[in-house]
């Protein structure tokens, strides 16, 4: 029996009919943090410490006594570290001579990994992530947990503010790589070697090693910004490392590989980008397989009272103060408000009004300056920069 129950991926326990250790196999030791040998004969409850057995412990053996059958109960176990871990107990009667039972088998399914996805799942969705209410968001918050459980790469397009680092993290933290490091690097403009460095790290001539952003990343996710600011040259270096999984530091002739799933952005037409040559075909084709876009706000209109109240609510538990809205004319400004910053912009606005505010009510007069400069012009700001686009338009 041993032999047939070792090889199983669950936890298995024999126990006697005094509910002693008969056996443990590997996946049982490996959960509880004891051998089968040093458990053998001892009182299931001091060794098995899940609900199950300590109950019975407590009520005098009712609840372990095996008259009641156990089927899928989820309960905790407490392992030799004191670590509580959930799990799924099924219990089965091993009948001897005469139908009375000879042996109860206990089957221990590890339910670790499906709480660790649920909280990964929760967390991609969660307050201080993307916050949406409307249709065009919510239908991008619900692809990014199918997207994080794929090591494929990914290209994240969206305007300034759209939340583009924010559904990175989302993605890394729904994924399996979640317990490993989040790394974010921005290509915004440096010198090429220094570049170089960051990208794939540096080996000194005394062999002191220099780790790259590649190498921080290993076993996690590398988020690189901003991708249109890449230089053509380390462009191909990246096709590389996509197609090798491998990378080649400075100052070696030696590859490294490495364990990175790779998620890159831009605020740019990927296509335009593309058509002007300033990114290279390839590496589009590579990252763009999986491609998220993120609307402007000016796309989610449900969103932006939403997002206003949220972000109110926040700023005057933050600063301590009684604010209960806006009142209806500084409403009004804001739904005129563009927003070319989208959802950062947005933010930015509250806090300040939240900051200045010292009555009940965000009004007008408590509005950043630039807002309140275009109504003292007569014009909305919507107003203000459509009539700036018609007269380029007309140039």
């Amino acid at each position: 029996m041993a032999d047939i129950l070792g090889g199983l991926p669950i936890g298995i326990a024999a126990l006697d009919r005094d509910h002693r250790i008969v056996f443990m196999n590997k996946a049982l030791e490996e959960l509880t943090g004891f051998t089968s040998r040093e458990s053998a004969g001892i009182p299931c409850q001091h060794v098995l410490r899940c609900g199950l057995h300590l109950l019975g412990a407590r009520q005098g053996g009712a609840a372990g006594s095996g008259t009641e059958p156990v089927k899928g109960r989820e309960t905790d176990i407490i392992d030799r570290h004191r670590r509580k871990l959930p799990v799924r107990v099924t219990r089965i009667e091993v009948p001897g001579e005469g139908g009375a039972a000879a042996l109860y088998l206990e089957a221990y399914e590890d339910l670790s990994p499906l709480r660790d996805m649920e909280r990964r799942l929760k967390d991609a969705a969660g307050a201080g992530e993307l916050i949406s209410r409307g249709e065009a968001m919510e239908r991008v918050k619900k692809v990014l947990p199918a997207i994080a459980q794929s090591d494929s790469p990914v290209l994240i397009t969206g305007e300034t503010g759209t939340g583009k680092d924010l559904s990175a993290q989302a993605i890394h933290k729904a994924s399996p790589r979640a317990r490993g490091p989040f790394v974010r690097v921005n290509l915004g403009p440096m010198p090429e070697h220094l570049l170089e460095i960051e990208l794939y790290g540096r080996v000194a001539e005394e062999g002191e090693a220099v780790p790259g952003c590649f190498q921080r990343a290993n076993g996690g996710t590398l988020y690189l910004s901003e991708l249109a600011d890449l230089p053509a040259a380390h462009q191909a270096g990246l096709v590389r490392v996509l197609d090798d999984q491998s990378i080649i530091p400075a100052g070696s002739d030696k590859g490294v590989r490495v364990n990175v799933r790779l998620i890159a952005a831009t605020h740019k037409d990927p296509e335009e980008l593309v058509r002007a040559g300033t990114l290279r075909e390839d590496l589009f084709h590579r990252l763009g397989a999986v491609r998220v876009h993120l609307p402007p706000l000016r796309e989610r209109g449900e969103d932006v009272e939403f997002l206003l109240t949220h972000f109110l609510a926040l700023f005057a538990s933050r600063f301590k103060k009684d604010i209960k809205g806006f009142s209806p004319r500084a409403m009004r400004i804001l739904h005129s408000h563009p927003f070319p910053g989208n959802v950062r912009e947005l933010k930015n606005i509250v806090e300040y009004a939240a900051m200045i505010c010292q009555k009940d009510m965000i009004l007008p007069a408590h509005l950043p300056g630039h807002i309140l400069a275009a109504l003292k012009s007569g014009e909305s700001p919507a107003a203000g920069r459509a009539g700036e686009t018609r007269g380029r338009k007309r140039s």
